[in-house]
């Protein structure tokens, strides 16, 4: 706080000189002697009177800088002037911030509102000392919520500097703590080793939810000055902030590295034993072919890297890191092999399916009791292996498998095809995406872990989701970061995955909806019925420009294609019936549009508004009159959906596309 005061009163100070500057140089141009120069100067600058400031010193009569305080002799500073004037409009925000209560133990969240001048707070930052260890680290942040401040600014987001309004938070809370009773919130973070890369960095921010965005934070302070001619009120305290670094736990430690137990792992120039290395050397093999004894003489290669290395000078860690190196460069580590001829059917042996199970709802290889029931052969027994697939997806490890799985089958790497218009869409910031994002996982994640049925993704009466979705959803009573399910009314358009934000912002372009784009992924990924792909060099409908036409209008003039009309036919009626979801997946009732000409140019003049139609009917199918008689048809449709779910978790487990030969496993 008192390098903030001593800011402000600082940019006060430079007004005052810099007003009692210009109007000495305003008396000094009118003086007759200055006449002509005044003329002259003028015509050279084309009339631009500001670039008369830069010349000052031309004018008979005018007093030098240090008569107004500026240092002896210092020339016009121009960048420092551009700075000055334009804090001068925040003046009035500043001295309001020295009213607010709780400053004499703590600080505001400010707004960014576009000055130079270094007197904001608009986030906090701390960074982790480079002589402190990579590892994970927890922090620990006491704040409050201004009791002015509206549920929409009761967020704050945690990021790695300088989490830009393009970066992903790394998390969200939510405020609900009070200057009277704050909070305490806790963070947890990996820090990465002492490079500079991106894995690595190590300065962290805080600041309010969504102004990472530097376009949505102006956005925000203007139209806060334009109602009130100060800008918006703080919303967020911190009181303070404690870092520390979480001990690790031995089963934290990674299996390689316990493998390596027995031989030092620091700069060291003492011999080991031999017979010790050999140990270490062949344990780490075992953990990194995924419980399969190296080959004969794969050991003896790794000794003799070793060896050469330090009699080459190298160190026993140098010596170390080579010999590991080779391991894991090694085609039995990079890669799952199954030896056998590929023609040949037969059936997996005990680590191979223990390995095929790990990776599949792990993502990682098989654990020690996996592998210790693999090696017995007890995990071939249905009921075994029945057991230990309920135990890998009751770890929290599964989310392994979750989030990659989901990602994979529903396409999710649309959702960051785009930058999502602040402007359009200010309430759709990195922290909802976040949030939306992960409402799918969460989700998926809740019908596992309670036997949901499979059909809630089509359709449910209710939603997974945490307090900041929730009031993106308009849903009361929810508080929290955490992830639960939450009841619907009878008449809302939630529940399933075409009432989820992060599918309809997936069916869009970041500006405007997509029906096209909805219409292909509800029959891809919903009713296994996808249509093919796009023809090459279809002809674009250069009679549009210009035209103030509906969505609906624009969408269904590609079905006078006749290249276009067959799959048109079947993939328009559904992103039809979805219209009521913006680019963002909020409800709405009213659409508009501002067609552009040849050139590209917006005609804002012939821009038309219309009442969304929802209305249509499946090709060859039944007729639906909104958005809600569409998700009932997808929903009735759940064997369908059922067995393109099946395909695409047979594709994930394998690693590979489903052929014809898959098809009795998925009936």
């Amino acid at each position: 706080l008192p390098k903030f005061i001593a800011d402000h009163l600082h940019i006060r100070d430079l007004q005052r000189r810099y007003a009692e500057w210009f109007r000495v140089l305003d008396d000094v141009k009118a003086r007759p002697e200055n006449a002509a120069k005044v003329a002259a100067l003028r015509e050279a600058v084309a009339g631009d009177e500001r670039k008369l400031l830069y010349v000052w010193y031309e004018f008979a009569g005018m007093p030098q800088p240090e008569t107004f305080g500026f240092p002896a002799g210092a020339a016009f500073n121009p960048a420092l002037l551009a700075a000055v004037l334009s804090e001068k409009n925040f003046i009035p925000y500043d001295e309001r911030y020295f009213t607010l209560p709780g400053l004499d133990t703590g600080a505001y969240l400010t707004i960014f509102r576009g000055g130079r001048a270094p007197n904001t707070n608009e986030k906090f930052q701390f960074e982790i000392p480079h002589s402190w260890p990579p590892g994970e680290y927890g922090a620990t942040v006491r704040c409050a919520a201004a009791d002015s401040a509206v549920p929409e600014r009761r967020f704050l987001e945690f990021n790695v500097f300088p989490g830009t309004g393009g970066a992903p938070p790394l998390s969200v809370h939510q405020v609900t703590g009070t200057l009277a009773e704050p909070q305490e919130i806790s963070l947890r973070f990996k820090v990465g080793g002492k490079g500079t890369g991106a894995g690595n960095r190590r300065l962290y921010v805080l600041r309010e939810k969504g102004m990472g965005d530097e376009r949505a934070a102006r956005g925000r302070f203007a139209a806060a000055a334009k109602e009130n001619g100060i800008g918006p009120d703080p919303a967020i305290w911190i009181d303070w902030i404690h870092v520390e670094r979480v001990p690790d736990s031995p089963d934290a430690m990674p299996p390689g590295i316990r493998a390596l137990d027995g031989i030092p792992l620091t700069v060291t120039n003492d011999p080991v034993a031999p017979e010790k290395l050999r140990s270490a050397f062949e344990r780490f093999c075992i953990e990194a072919f995924r419980g399969v004894a190296p080959p004969d003489g794969v050991v003896d290669r790794l000794i003799a890297i070793h060896d050469g290395r330090r009699a080459l000078g190298g160190s026993h860690v140098e010596a170390v890191q080579e010999a590991l190196a080779a391991v894991l460069s090694s085609p039995r580590f990079l890669y799952k092999a199954e030896p056998g001829e590929q023609a040949t059917r037969r059936h997996l042996d005990g680590l191979e399916l223990a390995t095929r199970l790990s990776y599949f709802l792990w993502g990682a290889p098989p654990d020690a009791e996996l592998r210790g029931l693999a090696a017995s052969g007890e995990v071939l027994k249905p009921d075994v292996l029945r057991s230990q697939t309920d135990r890998l997806l009751d770890d929290e490890r599964s989310r392994g498998f979750v989030e990659p799985f989901l990602y994979q089958w529903l396409a999710m790497d649309r959702l960051d095809f785009f930058q999502f218009d602040p402007a359009l869409h200010p309430r759709f910031d990195q922290a909802t995406k976040h949030a939306a994002r992960h409402e799918i996982y969460e989700t998926f994640a809740h019908l596992i872990e309670g036997d949901g049925r499979l059909s809630d993704l089509l359709s449910a009466d209710y939603v997974v989701v945490n307090s900041l979705l929730a009031r993106y959803y308009g849903l009361e009573g929810v508080a929290g970061d955490d992830f639960r399910r939450v009841p619907l009314p009878k008449d809302s358009p939630r529940g399933g995955l075409i009432g989820m934000a992060a599918v309809h912002a997936m069916g869009s372009n970041g500006e405007h909806s997509s029906p096209v784009e909805r219409g292909a992924w509800v029959l891809r990924k919903l009713l296994n019925d996808p249509p093919p792909p796009a023809p090459p060099n279809v002809p674009q409908l250069a009679r549009l420009a210009g035209k103030p036409l509906t969505t609906k209008e624009r969408v269904s003039m590609h079905q006078e294609q006749p290249q276009c009309a067959s799959c048109h036919r079947k993939i328009d009626p559904i992103g039809f019936g979805m219209e009521n979801f913006d680019a963002v997946g909020q409800w709405r009732t009213t659409d508009s549009y501002t067609p552009i000409d040849d050139g590209g140019k917006l005609l804002p003049k012939l821009r038309t508004t219309w009442t969304i139609d929802a209305s249509g009917s499946l090709h060859g199918g039944p007729s639906f009159t909104d958005f809600f008689g569409l998700r009932a048809i997808i929903a009735s449709r759940s064997r369908q959906f059922a067995r393109g779910f099946t395909a695409a978790l047979i594709e994930y487990a394998l690693g590979r596309p489903c052929g014809f030969s898959d098809e009795p496993l998925i009936d």
